[in-house]
C-alpha cells in the first residue's frame, strides 16, 4: 500500500506453524479470535472477518473451481505428472456485515506461501476484485479493481506476510459493501514460469474497530425522577444533584466513562461537567454533583455523553429542573372532633380534619399519620437499569394536595382504635421538602368493634363455619364488612338492611382461624378492628343437643341423648371410637363414611356426668389426646 511492498513477517518456523509465528510478530502471547458475541475489553477491538469463500481456478480446466484447503491454493504456472503447464490464480472472500455499523480504524491482511518452486524467486500481487460469493473460474473470473501490493524480493522463504488494508476496508464499508474478495497471482510476465509457483495459505483478514457508544434517550434520570426536555420542569429536593443515564455499547460491557454536564439556564458558559467511570452497558452510570454547584431556587438544564475509551457518542437532550431545598413551614390542624379529655365523638361518626399553609405559597401538601411516626420518602433503587426511582411526593400515602398554594385541605377520616388518638401532619413542597414541625390533634375515640358470632354454635374441624357480623354499639347505616381471615387477601361481604353479614367458610386449617373485621358505613365512616379467635382441641369432637359440655343441666333422669363423635383435625379416616360414661366398661362404635358415630346414653340420676372419646385409626392406633366431655343432669 502507499507504493509500498507488503512486509515479511518472519521467517518460517515449521514445527509451530503459522498460529505461532503469527502471535510472535504481533507481539500476542496467544492467537486470539474476539467473535462477535463475545465479551470485549475496552476499544479499540479486533476481529478476523470471515472467510466466505476460499477457491483457485485453473488455466487447463477453464470452467472449473477447485476449494483450498490445508495444503493451499496454487498460484502463478506449475506443471503436472505429464508436464503440462497449468497456470492459477486464488480467490478470497470476506464477510465485512459485521463491520457495517462499526468505526474501523486498521485493518491488515496476512498469508502465508507454502510450497515455493524456487526460494530465490518470488513474484507475489495482491488484487482487490468485484465481490463474489459464486465459485469463480479461469474463464468466469471477477473483475478486478485495483492492485493493493505486491511481494518481488525472495528472502525469508517461506515467508509471512502482511499488508495494510485499512483504506480498502472503510472505502468498502462506505460504499456499503458487505463483502470484500481478494485475488492473489504471480504477474501476468511471469505467471508462465514454472520457477515462480507456490501455494497460498492461512489467509486472514484481521480488522480493528469500535462501535461508538450512544446514549438512551429514554433512559435519563435526575433526583430518581425521568429527564424531563419540555415544560412542566419538576421541582427536586434532596436527590436533585444525583444524574443517572443509561449507556448502551455493543462492544465494550464494562469501562464506559458517563460524562455529566450541568449549568444554569440562561447561563450555559457556566457548565459544570462531572464524570463517571468504568460504567456498564445497558446500566445507568451515577454522579452526584459536588457541593455548591445547585443553589435552593435556582433552573438547571443537563446533558450527558458517553465515551468507551475511543469514541464518544453525541450529547444527549437537554434536561431542566428547579432546585429547591428550603423546608416549608409548620401547617395548623383543626377537626369536627372535640379534642381533649375523654368526652370523644359519638360512634360511627367520622372526623373532618382541616389543615392550613397559613398562606405561604411554598407549601403544595400535607402529609398525615396516626399515632408518632410519618413514612419514609418513596424513594428505591429499583429501575430496570439499576436506577433511583422516586415517587412523586404529593401523590404519596396519606398526602393531599392543599387547594392553592399555602393553602388548605381536608380529609374525612375514621379512628383507627378505640381509645386516646393522635393524629399529626406536616407541609410538603413540590420538592417533597418536609416541615421540620407538625402539627398535633388528640381526641378519645369509642369503641366501635363489630361483633363476631359462630352460628350455630362452636365450630367443629372439618365442618362449614358461619360467622355472623353485626355493627358494634352505637354505629348505624352499615352498608359492608371487610374481613380477612388469617393471612387469605381482604374481601367485602355486602350488610343487609338491618347491618348484619354473614361468611361461611370450610375449617379445615388444624391451626385454627384469626378473623378480622371491620364495618363501613354510608357516612364513610369505618369501624375499629373487630377479631374472632378459634383454636381447635387436638382430641375427637363431641355434640350433644340434650346434654351440652358444661351448660345449664339437660335431659333428665331416663332421657336419652345422643352424642355425636368426629375426627380430631387433621384426620381424613376414622375406623372407630372408643368411649365410656362415668368411669364404665368402655365401649366402640364405628365410625361412618363422613368419619363421625353417634352413641345414645340415659342416664339413671341427675347431677354432674362425663364422656371419655378416643378415636382409632385404621391401623389400631389410638388418638394421642382423647375428649373429656363434662356435662349436668337435671
Amino acid at each position: 500500500m502507499n507504493g509500498e511492498a507488503m512486509s515479511i513477517l518472519a521467517r518460517s518456523l515449521p514445527a509451530r506453524g503459522f498460529a505461532v509465528a503469527l502471535a510472535a510478530t504481533l507481539g500476542f502471547t496467544g492467537l486470539t479470535v474476539l467473535g462477535t458475541t463475545g465479551a470485549a475489553s475496552a476499544a479499540p477491538h479486533s476481529e478476523y472477518a470471515p472467510v466466505t469463500l476460499s477457491a483457485y481456478t485453473d488455466s487447463k480446466a477453464p470452467d472449473a473451481t477447485f476449494d483450498g484447503d490445508s495444503q493451499g491454493m496454487p498460484i502463478g504456472g506449475w506443471a503436472d505428472d505429464a508436464g503440462t503447464v497449468h497456470k492459477s490464480r486464488a480467490y478470497v472472500t470476506f464477510d465485512l456485515t459485521a463491520f457495517g455499523n462499526r468505526t474501523v480504524s486498521g485493518a491488515k491482511l496476512y498469508f502465508r506461501e507454502l510450497r515455493p518452486a524456487d526460494c530465490t524467486k518470488r513474484a507475489i500481487e495482491v488484487w482487490q476484485t468485484k465481490p463474489i460469493d459464486t465459485n469463480p473460474s479461469w474463464f468466469r473470473s471477477p473483475v478486478s479493481l485495483s492492485k493493493l501490493d505486491e511481494s518481488l524480493t525472495p528472502e525469508y522463504c517461506p515467508a509471512q506476510f502482511s499488508t495494510d488494508m485499512s483504506a480498502v476496508v472503510n472505502a468498502a464499508l462506505a460504499g456499503r459493501q458487505k463483502k470484500l474478495t481478494l485475488k492473489f497471482k504471480v504477474p501476468d510476465n511471469l505467471e508462465g514460469d514454472v520457477s515462480y509457483a507456490r501455494r497460498i495459505s492461512y489467509t486472514i483478514l484481521s480488522v480493528q474497530y469500535n462501535s461508538p457508544p450512544t446514549v438512551d434517550g429514554t433512559h435519563l434520570f435526575n433526583g430518581g425522577r425521568p429527564c424531563a426536555d419540555k415544560a412542566p420542569f419538576p421541582v427536586l429536593g434532596g436527590f436533585a444533584g444525583l444524574l443517572q443515564a443509561v449507556g448502551n455499547d455493543a462492544d465494550a460491557q464494562e469501562h464506559l466513562r458517563h460524562e455529566f454536564a450541568v449549568w444554569p439556564v440562561g447561563d450555559p458558559a457556566a457548565r459544570t461537567v462531572t464524570t463517571a467511570d468504568y460504567g456498564v452497558s445497558g446500566r445507568v452510570g451515577s454522579v452526584r454533583l459536588a457541593e455548591g454547584v445547585l443553589v435552593s431556587g435556582g433552573k438547571y438544564s443537563w446533558q450527558v455523553r458517553v465515551g468507551d475509551g475511543q469514541d464518544t457518542s453525541a450529547w444527549s437532550k437537554t434536561c431542566t429542573f428547579s432546585y429547591d431545598s428550603v423546608a416549608p413551614p409548620a401547617p395548623t390542624l383543626t377537626s369536627s372532633y372535640p379534642t381533649g379529655g375523654e368526652e370523644g365523638p359519638p360512634p360511627g361518626v367520622p372526623g373532618v380534619f382541616t389543615f392550613s399553609g397559613g398562606g405561604d405559597p411554598d407549601v403544595a401538601g400535607f402529609e398525615y399519620t396516626w399515632g408518632s411516626i410519618f413514612s419514609v420518602p418513596g424513594c428505591s433503587v429499583s429501575g430496570d437499569a439499576g436506577q433511583l426511582e422516586c415517587t412523586d411526593p404529593l401523590a404519596g400515602h396519606q398526602v393531599v394536595r392543599a387547594t392553592t398554594p399555602g393553602g388548605t385541605a381536608s380529609v374525612t377520616l375514621s379512628p383507627p382504635d378505640s381509645g386516646p388518638q393522635r393524629l399529626m401532619v406536616r407541609s410538603l413542597d413540590r420538592a417533597g421538602n418536609r416541615s421540620p414541625e407538625h402539627a398535633t390533634f388528640e381526641f378519645w375515640a369509642p369503641w366501635t368493634d363489630p361483633q363476631i358470632t359462630p352460628t350455630p354454635g362452636t365450630p367443629e374441624w372439618g365442618e362449614q363455619v358461619t360467622l355472623r357480623f353485626a355493627p358494634g354499639t352505637g354505629v348505624t347505616g352499615v352498608t359492608s364488612y371487610e374481613y380477612q381471615i388469617n393471612s387469605a387477601e381482604p374481601r367485602q361481604v355486602t350488610a343487609g338492611a338491618d347491618g348484619t353479614a354473614t361468611v361461611s367458610f370450610l375449617a379445615d386449617n388444624v391451626d385454627g382461624y384469626s378473623v378480622v373485621v371491620r364495618s363501613r358505613s354510608s357516612n364513610g365512616f369505618v369501624s375499629t378492628q373487630g377479631r374472632w379467635l378459634h383454636s381447635f382441641y387436638p382430641g375427637p369432637g363431641v355434640r350433644s343437643e340434650v346434654y351440652p359440655e358444661r351448660g345449664e343441666p339437660g335431659g333428665g333422669i331416663g332421657v336419652a341423648g345422643t352424642f355425636t363423635f368426629s375426627r380430631p383435625p387433621g384426620w381424613t379416616t376414622v375406623h372407630e371410637y372408643r368411649y365410656s360414661f362415668n368411669g364404665g366398661p368402655e365401649l366402640t362404635v364405628a365410625a361412618g363414611p363422613d368419619g363421625k358415630a353417634t352413641v345414645t346414653w340415659t342416664p339413671t340420676e341427675s347431677g354432674g356426668a362425663y364422656l371419655d372419646v378416643f378415636a382409632v385409626r385404621p391401623d389400631g392406633t389410638q388418638s394421642n389426646y382423647g375428649n373429656f366431655y363434662e356435662f349436668m343432669v337435671a
